[in-house]
């Protein structure tokens, strides 16, 4: 069980790189990590995201990968913000580096007082979303990251663990309340409305904006996707799983930046990776780019589908064993279970509807993708953005109704986005 966060930090300051260094030579395993004398050890700037300073740091024997909280968002020092985030990224590897040791990084340090996290150095793998627009093709990382939701996802829910154990770890990611505010006003409030925040460069998105925004059909799937978002605490999210969240090799595949870590609906995750694939694919112009795509994202359900049933059925084996924690919808004397199925087809409506709202946001809000960006005229952007709002707003308008991946995804083989 990991202790609350503390209140406060008087002891808190923002590390340079000299600081850093000093900081981790007073640290006798992360010293003997890195190996020979601290004049020894590089350290280089790799802050990418939005909220936090991020450094790596090599020695002779080895690296490790250091992360700070700032008293405000990165990128915008006038959005002031509380330091706990990295309290909560230690404590979600610490939860589920046991569940999927090897598709995360180890916690190796967190300092309390610094807000500072220190991890596995990942120096030899690339942001997969910057894999992907360079056009690589890694068959492993889809089926990885299905493996890594569905064992972290089941691993942290009443499923496999006593009601108590679950519940107090609930109490402590229930507090991450400010990262939490962050996605429910940025991914599912505020590109339904007018805001400050939200913003797109081409007025020729306006009519599918107000499409999305005027829509009854869409906008009861968004309210339900909201209060499902806030009242429906399954399990342990990552909840910021997209393609910049994820380090990879043609053979290893690691989940980061765990800060955004809450209790929630299963699908939520689920939905933030397949949105992300979607966003590539409408930024894709190879002319397999839609196949291609519904590939990806039939073998990430299934696989994860297949993963998550074989540890419920692992879980509890037997209709005659009816204790313990897993015994929700045991299974018939025939082996079938249509309260599994239930659950199971609850969790892939609420994919598409998060898959939806995450193409959405990534457009017309606050934090865009840079899939679009190297797209060379701003003509084919905004043609292809178009598309990738006009089909999103299509999977929330039929929010429920589609059955399997080619009934909500099948319309990605079409060649010519104008048609969507």
């Amino acid at each position: 069980m990991n202790a609350h966060a503390p209140p406060n930090a008087p002891r808190y300051r923002t590390l340079d790189m000299p600081g850093i260094l000093a900081f981790l030579s007073g640290l006798p395993d992360l010293a003997a990590r890195l190996g020979g004398t601290r004049a020894q050890w590089t350290i280089r700037e790799v802050s990418d995201g939005n909220l936090n300073n991020v450094f790596v740091v090599d020695g002779p024997r080895g690296g490790v990968c250091v992360k700070q909280s700032l008293p405000h968002v990165r990128v915008d020092p006038s959005w002031k913000m509380p330091l706990d985030r990295t309290f909560f990224e230690a404590s979600y590897l610490r939860d589920i580096h046991p569940l999927v040791p090897g598709l995360t990084t180890r916690c190796l340090h967190f300092d309390p007082d610094l807000f500072v996290l220190v991890v596995e150095s990942l120096a030899g793998h690339a942001v997969y979303r910057t894999a992907l627009m360079s056009g690589v093709d890694w068959p492993r990382v889809v089926p990885d990251i299905a493996t890594f939701v569905a064992r972290a996802t089941f691993g942290t829910s009443v499923l496999s663990e006593p009601f108590e154990r679950v519940f107090d770890r609930h109490a402590v990611y229930a507090r991450n309340q400010t990262l939490q505010r962050i996605t429910l006003d940025l991914v599912l409030d505020d590109p339904y409305h007018d805001h400050p925040r939200n913003h797109w460069d081409d007025v020729r998105l306006d009519d599918v904006v107000g499409r999305i925004r005027t829509s009854p059909a869409v906008r009861r799937a968004v309210d339900a996707l909201r209060l499902r978002f806030l009242t429906c605490p399954q399990a342990l999210l990552h909840g910021d799983l997209h393609t910049g969240s994820i380090m990879a090799t043609a053979t290893d595949t690691r989940v980061i930046d765990g800060e955004f870590a809450i209790y929630g609906p299963i699908g939520f995750d689920c939905g933030m990776f397949v949105g992300n694939l979607v966003l590539r694919r409408f930024a894709d112009f190879s002319p397999d780019a839609g196949r291609r795509c519904v590939a990806e994202i039939a073998r990430f359900w299934d696989t994860f589908v297949a993963e998550f049933t074989r540890l419920w059925a692992a879980a509890h084996p037997t209709p005659s064993a009816t204790s313990g924690p897993c015994a929700f919808f045991v299974p018939d004397a025939d082996g079938a279970s249509p309260g599994r199925t239930a659950f199971v087809r609850a969790v892939f409506d609420d994919m598409v509807g998060y898959c939806a709202m995450e193409i959405i946001r990534r457009i017309i809000g606050y934090a865009h993708t840079a899939d679009f960006d190297v797209i060379p005229t701003h003509d084919a952007r905004t043609e292809r953005r178009r598309a990738a709002l006009s089909f999103a707003c299509g999977l929330l308008d039929a929010h429920g109704t589609q059955g399997d991946v080619e009934a909500a995804f099948g319309a990605l083989v079409r060649e010519d986005v104008k048609g969507f």
